[in-house]
């Protein structure tokens, strides 16, 4: 509400005294109008054509850019081959297994350097929509991936639409089998080694959560999947 407006004011009466004669008004008063010119003389033009259900040809689509679908960066890993592979493993001899999951199998193959490694075979039958773009996609995301309690990537095989994974062997076994599997040849696991084993995956999930852009969630960690060195470091 305005400042010169106020509420509830008294009316006043206006005084009679005041009031002045007023003038008749003139009955007859003439307005000039000015004449508007005919619709003739407006120029009018007709509204466009609208082309309605209007087909695009061939012409049209190839003249606009196609999006190409973005690459993985290259992999800075050693390519093996389905032979190289096949040699190591003894032919993914049972005798090599060193673990089995669903999807995946891991073996312990020897490659010719001598070194000892462990070849982790993807099951194609179980993940049927798993194509070669996306294996290499993941091993693209792997091998990026650079922390003291996290397997190295060393290598990678995608012939013959075979996905195999390359890594870092780690000869002390799983967790699980050093917590439950405890005989007179393998001594169970001191108080210190457990606290080491646990700050070492939790480090490694802090960097994979916190440090990796974008985030990587594991979504398959427990003592199986948690393998131990000769120094009883934790690798996943």
């Amino acid at each position: 509400m305005p400042e010169h407006y106020e509420l509830r004011q008294p009316f006043n009466s206006f005084p009679l005294n005041e009031v002045k004669e007023m003038k008749p008004v003139q009955e007859a008063t003439t307005v000039e109008v000015e004449s508007l010119p005919s619709p003739a003389a407006v120029n009018l033009k007709p509204p466009p054509k609208i082309e309605r259900n209007h087909s695009f040809d061939d012409d049209d689509i190839a003249s606009k850019p196609v999006a190409k679908k973005s690459t993985a960066a290259p992999v800075k890993a050693t390519v093996y081959s389905v032979a190289d592979l096949q040699m190591a493993t003894d032919s993914f001899n049972m005798d090599n297994l060193i673990g089995g999951y669903i999807w995946t199998r891991v073996y312990g193959a020897q490659v010719s350097d001598g070194k000892v490694l462990a070849v982790k075979k993807l099951n194609i039958t179980a993940l049927p929509s798993q194509s070669s773009d996306d294996f290499y996609e993941l091993v693209s995301n792997i091998s990026k991936l650079h922390h003291p309690n996290l397997s190295e990537l060393v290598g990678y095989c995608m012939e013959h639409g075979k996905h195999l994974l390359v890594l870092d062997f780690h000869r002390n076994g799983s967790l699980h089998d050093m917590l439950h599997l405890s005989d007179e040849y393998n001594k169970p696991l001191s108080w210190n080694s457990r606290v080491k084993i646990a700050l070492g995956s939790a480090r490694a999930l802090e960097y994979l959560h916190e440090i990796c852009s974008p985030s990587i969630i594991h979504k398959n960690f427990k003592s199986s999947n948690i393998l131990l060195d000769t120094a009883q470091s934790s690798h996943f």
